[in-house]
């Protein structure tokens, strides 16, 4: 499975964002995020519409999408007309937003200027002239894992466990994402057990576990200060013996040498 984030510019468009199954493009739907001018649009294209082997490549396929009607419209489907033509339809699809919506700035997705590629949902942008961190769900199928990130992060709030976060992403009307303060450090290891487990401690305090508590996910600055990162698999948690246990996991956790939890290079900003 292809989950690359390309930006690939033909005349006033490019591809944000695609989920393509390279390995069964002729059986699986292809997704792409597009921006068509000043809106961002959502084209699905039906198996054995193009060639397999542009899927994966927006500036192969871009020239040989049909013309996309005008209007206001944000999904639609791409598939073999009835003359054998690729042809558009726009659907009446209403999208789903995250409704977990607590923080009063709310940044357009589009205004936010590339800086550097992290992961296809992760990047760093420019907002208010500083480099920040952006995370989206980029389709509908990523909102729940959005959605319940976004309440971790309001939840810990100003309690010193995790990035600071700075806003929701919108598209249109929808919130897709949030920002949060860009972080410098280094992955955590064996030697920083003790400010591993007191931010762990810290978050347990409030009732949620982390769900993933690798030691690329602390973050460990010049000062010695660790902060938590990437909370989308972290949950509500009332049983001490499940925060016991996650916390019992930290030593081997912190001695990892497979790489496990780093396979994507971050950089350590987030």
């Amino acid at each position: 499975m292809s989950h690359a984030d390309l930006v690939t510019s033909t005349l006033d468009m490019e591809v944000l964002s695609m989920d393509v199954d390279t390995l069964h493009p002729d059986v699986e739907e292809s997704l792409y995020r597009l921006r068509v001018g000043s809106q961002v649009k959502y084209i699905t294209i039906e198996p054995g519409t193009f060639p397999s082997d542009v899927l994966p490549f927006p500036m192969d396929l871009l020239p040989l999408l049909p013309h996309l009607p005008p209007g206001n419209w944000v999904e639609a489907r791409v598939a073999r007309g009835s003359n054998g033509n690729p042809t558009v339809q726009p659907t009446n699809t209403i999208l789903p937003e995250v409704r977990e919506q607590w923080h009063p700035n709310r940044v357009d997705a589009l205004s936010l200027p590339f800086v550097k590629f992290m992961t296809p949902r992760v990047r760093v942008v420019q907002c208010a002239s500083r480099p920040v961190v952006s995370k989206i769900a980029r389709f509908d199928f990523e909102i729940p894992r959005m959605e319940r990130e976004t309440a971790v992060y309001r939840a810990i709030d100003g309690c010193n466990v995790g990035p600071a976060f700075l806003g929701h992403i919108v598209e249109g009307d929808r919130v897709i994402g949030f920002l949060v303060e860009q972080l410098h450090g280094r992955p955590a290891g064996p030697e920083d057990l003790q400010g591993c487990r007191d931010v762990l401690q810290r978050l347990h305090a409030l009732d949620i576990i982390h769900g993933d508590p690798n030691k690329h996910n602390f973050v460990v600055a010049s000062d010695g200060t660790v902060t938590l990162i990437d909370f989308e698999n972290a949950m509500l948690c009332r049983s001490v013996e499940k925060k016991n246990e996650e916390l019992a996991t930290l030593p081997a956790q912190l001695s990892e040498t497979t790489g496990r939890g780093g396979m994507v290079p971050r950089e350590l900003v987030y």
